[in-house]
């Protein structure tokens, strides 16, 4: 039976989008899920790997498969001309697959913000971009080996543990230089991209458009920064309706709203009970109107921490809202009862 065009393409799509998690038994998979014969789906593989689709490793009768990636490297040494947009225009644009204007715009701003950090802030001589690219997603790895970044807003902000960085990444607003920058690179271009990585000597900031940010131990010392972001080329995302949802140009100048995930206060093992760790949660509160406090995978918090945030905060800047979010019953009564004092 012949298939019709549809059927081909729906098979050739299911090959592409599945490659991954069926390395080495992609064929058998495509066998079962469309219940075709073996030949069949091996000419349709084939045909991609003539098509530059695919890659095959291995020979016999359990090949491996994966989508063909290409990869580019460059390196730069910082100096007084260094720029960029430049970088952008000269090195990264021309060799980028054809990607639709909203994915192309996001990944144009999200180099050149990243590019722009090593060059201001990382202290580094030297930094390296390296860019793959399927069919399906375009990488980015952005690499220096200089101060690391958190490492750098510890030593800003006086903080007493380097994880307390992550936390005013997540934040967003901060910059080591207030003169130059606003702060807004990392925050926005972790909403924009559908992965998006900052990896810092034992450290590592994960952070995606759903808002789920955490931080890992690495486990080894990875010296200076490295951050690596991911769009899919067929991602729907508009850069002009993430600033909105952060932003208001009426209210005040750059983005005045924040999601704050409060499960970065917690180490292992350790309850959120203290006013200290409030103070450390609420820094920099006030650069923002509206602060979204995201309780996700917290279970407890106690008198003090709800007091210092819910009321001594509160009545000190009234006109920052407040809203918790994702509590639980004993988070939600601890916060009314503050509130109520």
């Amino acid at each position: 039976m012949k298939l019709t065009k549809e059927v081909v393409a729906a098979i050739k799509s299911y090959i592409i989008d599945n490659v991954r998690s069926f390395p080495n038994t992609l064929t058998n998979n495509v066998v079962e899920y469309f219940e075709i014969t073996k030949p069949t789906v091996l000419k349709y593989i084939n045909e991609l790997i003539e098509e530059g689709v695919l890659v095959k490793k291995g020979q016999g009768r359990s090949p491996k498969y994966a989508l063909k990636v290409k990869v580019n490297k460059f390196q730069y040494t910082i100096n007084e001309k260094i720029a960029e947009d430049v970088i952008w225009r000269e090195d990264i644009y021309p060799i980028l697959d054809p990607l639709s204007q909203n994915v192309l715009l996001a990944c144009n701003y999200g180099l050149t913000e990243m590019v722009n950090n090593v060059i201001d802030h990382s202290e580094a001589k030297n930094f390296y971009i390296e860019i793959k690219q399927d069919c399906l997603t375009i990488t980015f790895i952005i690499s220096d080996s200089g101060i690391g970044i958190f490492k750098k807003i510890q030593k800003v902000l006086e903080l007493d543990d380097p994880k307390h960085s992550i936390l005013e990444l997540a934040k967003g607003k901060f910059t080591s230089d207030p003169n130059n920058h606003t702060g807004e690179g990392v925050f926005f271009t972790s909403k924009i991209f559908n992965e998006f990585i900052i990896i810092s000597y034992n450290l590592s900031f994960i952070g995606n458009p759903n808002l789920e940010v955490l931080f890992q131990d690495v486990g080894e010392e990875i010296e200076g920064t490295t951050v690596m972001m991911m769009i899919q080329k067929q991602s729907n995302i508009a850069i002009a309706d993430v600033f909105n949802e952060y932003t208001n140009p009426d209210k005040e100048p750059g983005f005045h709203k924040t999601i704050v995930p409060v499960k970065l206060m917690q180490y292992e093992g350790e309850a959120l009970l203290s006013r200290s760790q409030a103070k450390r949660l609420i820094q920099r509160f006030d650069k923002f109107l509206e602060v979204v406090l995201d309780f996700e995978g917290v279970n407890i918090i106690g008198q003090a921490f709800a007091d210092e945030v819910f009321r001594v905060f509160q009545n000190e800047h009234p006109n920052v809202h407040l809203t918790p979010a994702n509590t639980t019953t004993e988070i939600k009564n601890m916060i009314i009862r503050a509130s109520k004092h």
